[in-house]
């Protein structure tokens, strides 16, 4: 059994490589999505080549964002983008026991992009 795949509370394994393959498909501007522990460690992603290098950001910009928002009391962290120049970068938590991340480029699909990644998040929460 692989790391991207899981046994869910009703004993059915779910294959998160082919979750991630749907949502990839449904904004041709997102360009890479990693599942991510709240440890850090990559669970699934989209791209070999880069799972580790996004786990270990993904994880370190979780911690601080709840430790500016806990210091700010501002409640539970829900989301974090980062905005560069030719792109995006949306992390939201994935439940207790996973992150989401999702690199996209610079596009109009914004929105789409962010309500993408809480329905996905949202998903992974249940599995994970």
């Amino acid at each position: 059994m692989s790391i991207e795949t899981i046994i869910d509370t009703d004993s059915k394994i779910v294959d998160l490589d082919n979750i991630l393959k749907i949502y990839l498909e449904k904004s041709p501007n997102i360009e890479i999505i990693t599942v991510v522990s709240s440890d850090g460690l990559p669970i699934a992603s989209t791209s070999d080549e880069k799972d580790l290098v996004i786990a270990a950001m993904t994880a370190a910009s979780q911690s601080l964002s709840e430790r500016v928002l806990g210091e700010l009391e501002r409640g539970e962290m829900q989301e974090i983008i980062l905005t560069g120049e030719i792109g995006y970068v949306v992390i939201c938590n994935a439940g207790e026991n996973g992150v989401l991340s999702i690199t996209a480029n610079n596009s109009k699909s914004y929105g789409l992009i962010r309500v993408l990644a809480k329905q996905l998040a949202k998903k992974l929460a249940e599995i994970l």
